[in-house]
């Protein structure tokens, strides 16, 4: 394999390269925006909730 292959880097016991922290973070951001849209998603337009009779 390539010297310069961030896998490599990895399983060798070196320290994480910055690549690998950078896609982490850029992963987070999008974990993240995916999370609060599904609990604003739920709040604001009642998904999950179950419609009573009394409700309506």
């Amino acid at each position: 394999m390539d010297a310069l292959d961030p896998l490599s880097q990895v399983a060798g016991g070196n320290a994480p390269s910055p690549l690998l922290l950078i896609m982490g973070c850029i992963g987070a951001f999008f974990a993240g925006a995916l999370i609060t849209s599904l609990l604003r998603g739920r709040e604001e337009q009642g998904w999950f909730k179950q419609k009573k009779e009394a409700d309506e």
